[in-house]
């Protein structure tokens, strides 16, 4: 019973320390929803940029094995035995020289008449798909070493780019996210330290007949919890409201081309939920236990 009475006392302090103090709890949460719904814009281009990667390294993450002339039809079986063994190959087609010299003439529309007489310079060759791009250059030397193949060939500066265009994406984000989780940390912090303060003089006559550090503490965490519940239900409707509009008015103005490369909302939904939410909790509670803390030593 002890237990609930001050889950209760707690729970009933830190609603009394939200709504009596009004403008300051208004503040607060019109600082931290501003916060929480940056890092929530933030997160979504992240995860859109990301995915972008993603969907554009999957379109040159294929190599080209060239094979010797002189390779019977059971050796080139061979070839292709050996390249499906490589762990993170995925598929292996294979074209032949004239297939891929037919595709050239393709590429030059309508001067493709030039390339008519013209010995057929190529070879034949397997396209490789891998399933990691990050693995290309590994893959390619393994896949040089195999017996009948003369080349070896992929979009080299393309996917270093694309990797550490992406590596890049990654750790700014992280900043930007980091920077944001610690001004939300310190606006929920001052907040909790002006209600500290006004009523130190009671935490220390608490303390000095025996109360202990977590019952001083706890009204506190319900206060900062609060704080932080109404600030991630707002942003979040501010996030997803605006994903809709950005995603719905792209689709239209620009024929579905960047739309439909956007991720869907029911794919960004859940994260945000989950990443605003716990942001704003964490925040909370991190906040008002080191407002709180230095009143503690009596």
């Amino acid at each position: 019973m002890k237990i609930i009475s001050k889950i209760t006392y707690s729970l009933k302090q830190g609603l009394k320390g939200v709504f009596s103090n009004k403008t300051m709890s208004l503040i607060s949460v019109v600082s931290v929803t501003s916060v929480l719904a940056i890092l929530g814009i933030v997160l979504c281009i992240v995860l859109n940029i990301n995915s972008f990667m993603e969907q554009t390294q999957n379109e040159v993450n294929e190599i080209r094995v060239a094979l010797d002339p002189k390779l019977s039809e059971d050796n080139t079986l061979k070839v292709k035995a050996e390249l499906e063994k490589i762990n993170g190959v995925e598929s292996v087609k294979y074209q032949t020289k004239d297939e891929a010299f037919d595709d050239m003439k393709e590429s030059f529309g309508d001067d493709k008449e030039l390339l008519e007489g013209v010995k057929n310079p190529l070879d034949d060759y397997f396209i490789v798909t891998i399933a990691d791009s990050q693995e290309i250059e590994t893959l390619a030397k393994d896949m040089e070493k195999i017996k009948g193949v003369i080349e070896v060939q992929y979009y080299k500066e393309i996917m270093e780019n694309f990797i550490t265009a992406s590596n890049t994406v990654k750790q700014f984000g992280g900043i930007v996210i980091g920077f944001l989780l610690i001004v939300c940390l310190v606006l929920i912090s001052n907040t909790i330290k002006a209600r500290v303060y006004s009523k130190k003089e009671e935490i220390q006559v608490i303390k000095y007949i025996g109360g202990s550090n977590r019952f001083v503490i706890a009204p506190f965490i319900v206060e900062g919890c609060i704080i932080g519940l109404f600030g991630s239900l707002i942003s979040l409707g501010i996030c997803t409201g605006m994903y809709k509009y950005v995603v719905e008015n792209m689709q239209i103005s620009l024929n579905s081309i960047v739309g439909d490369m956007m991720l869907p909302l029911s794919s960004v939904s859940y994260l945000l939920v989950l990443v605003l939410f716990v942001t704003g909790i964490m925040v909370g509670i991190l906040g008002s236990g080191l407002s709180v803390k230095k009143y503690l030593k009596v």
